[in-house]
């Protein structure tokens, strides 16, 4: 098989095929930093994820119609474009992340993200930040380069760098290679100027443990509720109010601009439904992603509760650890659950929140200990392992052996992939073609017609608003760049658009004899929620004291409720829910018991606070805590230097941005 392009003309093809890469790492940077902790956290499925992105999710797809290509830039970066095509590709590099990390929830994630607009931020920076690195004088080898690909376990066989797999998982995934690795390079550049950001951020001891202190204080909270529907009914707004609150406010009524729509689905289903690939398609696909595809390594499904071990920990500091492992492993042997103990027990904040369950692992991918006895039990089996993190109490529930899928196995899947794949083929080419004739004069509907298809027409819709039959309101955002009777490909995923814009209803603020329930309703909750702040402050100004809370709130017959003792951390009151604001302000009061001195307002309501009890966790909670704490603390500093200067690069930077091409959502790639 002929080398792909992206290696045929340099000597990083011969040196991988040779698989000469056992020197020492050539870059020009220490990343040992970063590869420790990652392998130092290989348990944890977030760090499996992450790994996954980094590897190969080169995505590269485009329309490929000179009247869906964008020539004029979305943005510029000290004078250097950024295209549409480069923003979409961006786009669905997010898209996959989400798609990965969070699986069939991603979908709904997703809708309340604009990817076009996070997918340019993170061009711009990238843009940035290899600019600047190059300003220093950092670079990435070719052997460095081709070091990092090979040691991807996407290109490897055995534990071997394998050309011939490199070039079939690019060939697969249409990605070239040229792009592949020059991006590969871009990605490297960037790792190497934040590592040396990374090692400028350290955190002390003692930094380490009055960040700790604070952050997990034990605080418990008294409160009593002035709730705005106290004060509803006795407001009865005249004509004449109602009249002024409409003139000062009457923005807040206002009624977004809507269009209407005729459009051109172009199903890849529907197309391609009587589409048969033929055997030597299907043998041929088969060959190509053999490796990638259908060849399976051994797997295993397990779950743990990490008790957790710091390093330099004494005997007598192990020997408890190790009991309470013992004590676990005994609750579950006579039948305990074992999610709920990890929720309850485990140090590893990775897998606590999901029952300490790690998903399918293969060897190779979690620390040696760990590893080699979980490919030694057997599912159901319960197992006490001791690494360097401290005694895992292990369950193994699943055993996947190696296997690679027959032809037989994989043709039903490899006919839906061929299938997939040529109904969006059939979809671009179809679309293609329309358009010419749409933007002619063409009926959209005589055009539907020809290809089975059907020319859908909305009712008046406003861009906020998604229509269930039109993936991630693309269409509707494409058409409120249009003027009545134009019309427009959408490329909106592998089920392009074709779109006319019937008409356009400009955005209008109704008058108020049309909407004067809806003024009333506005005009009575925030005079309402005003009266409840109001008596709020008012009692407030009575407490002069702690003593004086309950008094206070029971002479305006109001219930003073208490809180059971909580960490502050988590910033949620018990019983109100996520109130930061609170959780902040009680560390900050000088003595205990004392009144938190503002109001606090949730949803409208009005609420005055009291601290009861606030105190520090002990030593021992600090010992058990210190190393994994410290790690995050030093993670969480780092990330916020390297934030900082990426925010200072663009500060200085020239950009512009065309925010017109930010409205529609990227299409997804084409397999």
């Amino acid at each position: 098989m002929a080398a792909p392009s992206g290696f045929a003309n340099r000597e990083i093809c011969p040196r991988l095929r040779r698989g000469a890469l056992r020197t020492k790492n050539p870059l020009a940077y220490d990343g040992r930093a970063m590869l420790d902790l990652m392998r130092r956290h290989a348990y944890s499925w977030l760090t499996r994820a992450v790994l996954g992105l980094i590897v190969v999710v080169f995505i590269f797809w485009g329309i490929g119609s000179g009247f869906l290509s964008q020539v004029h830039p979305v943005a510029s970066v000290d004078g250097n474009r950024i295209l549409a095509d480069e923003l979409d590709k961006e786009a669905n590099q997010i898209r996959q992340t989400f798609q990965q990390m969070y699986g069939p929830s991603a979908t709904e994630i997703l809708k309340t993200i604009n990817l076009r607009q996070e997918a340019l931020q993170r061009i711009i920076e990238n843009r940035l930040i290899a600019q600047e690195a190059r300003h220093i004088g950092l670079r990435i080898s070719d052997q460095a380069l081709e070091q990092k690909i090979a040691t991807q376990a996407a290109f490897q066989s055995d534990g071997q760098f394998d050309f011939t797999r490199y070039q079939d998982v690019l060939a697969s995934n249409n990605i070239d290679p040229n792009e592949y690795e020059s991006g590969m390079r871009v990605a490297l550049l960037q790792q190497a100027l934040r590592n040396m950001i990374d090692q400028a951020v350290q955190v002390s001891p003692e930094a380490a443990h009055s960040a700790y202190n604070l952050q997990n204080q034990r605080i418990q909270l008294g409160y009593f509720e002035v709730p705005f529907q106290d004060f509803s009914a006795k407001i009865t707004p005249t004509a004449a109010q109602l009249e002024d609150y409409y003139k000062k406010h009457s923005e807040e009524f206002r009624e977004p601009d809507r269009a209407t729509i005729l459009y051109i689905h172009y199903d890849p289903v529907v197309l391609a439904a009587k589409v048969t690939p033929t055997d030597k398609e299907i043998e041929d696909y088969y060959k190509r992603n053999l490796n990638s595809r259908f060849s399976h390594p051994d797997m295993v499904s397990a779950r743990h509760i990490l008790v957790a071990v710091s390093n330099g920990a004494t005997d007598a500091e192990k020997a408890k650890a190790r009991a309470k492992a013992d004590d676990l492993l005994a609750q579950l042997k006579k039948g305990a659950d074992f999610a709920k103990l990890a929720e309850q027990n485990s140090d590893d904040t990775g897998t606590r929140s999901k029952g300490g369950d790690l998903g399918p692992f293969g060897k190779g991918q979690m620390i040696k200990p760990f590893e080699d006895a979980a490919f030694s039990m057997r599912p159901g089996e319960l197992r006490i392992v001791e690494t360097k993190f401290g005694f895992h109490i292990v369950r193994l529930d699943s055993i996947s052996p190696a296997h690679v899928d027959t032809l037989a196995d994989a043709k039903p899947q490899i006919i839906e992939t061929l299938r997939t794949q040529a109904g969006a083929r059939m979809a671009r080419e179809a679309l293609d073609q329309d358009v010419s004739g749409a933007i002619s004069g063409s009926d959209l509907k005589e055009l539907a017609k020809k290809r089975g298809l059907e020319a859908v027409q909305t009712a008046p819709v406003s861009r906020q608003e998604a229509l269930s039959s039109i993936a991630d309101g693309a269409v509707v955002k494409a058409a409120f760049q249009l003027e009545p009777g134009q019309s427009q490909g959408v490329a909106s995923g592998q089920s392009p658009f074709l779109i006319k814009l019937i008409a356009k209803e400009p955005s209008r603020i109704p008058p108020i004899k049309d909407i004067e329930a809806k003024v009333r309703e506005v005009y009575i909750r925030n005079e309402s929620e005003s009266q409840a702040r109001a008596k709020a402050h008012q009692l407030l100004s009575q407490i002069k004291s702690a003593a004086d809370f309950d008094s206070v709130a029971a002479s305006n017959k109001y219930n003073v409720h208490k809180t059971d003792t909580f960490n502050r951390s988590t910033n949620s009151v018990p019983g109100l829910g996520s109130l930061p604001e609170v959780t902040q302000a009680a560390s900050t009061v000088p003595s205990i018991p004392g009144v938190v001195d503002r109001v606090i307002e949730n949803e409208g309501n009005s609420y005055l606070f009291e601290v009861l009890a606030r105190s520090a966790p002990s030593d021992e909670d600090w010992k058990e805590a210190e190393r994994n704490f410290t790690e995050e603390l030093l993670q969480q500093r780092r990330a916020e230097a390297w934030q900082q200067f990426v925010d200072q690069l663009k500060s200085k930077a020239k950009i512009t941005v065309d925010p017109n091409q930010l409205g529609q959502t990227a299409p997804e790639p084409s397999l």
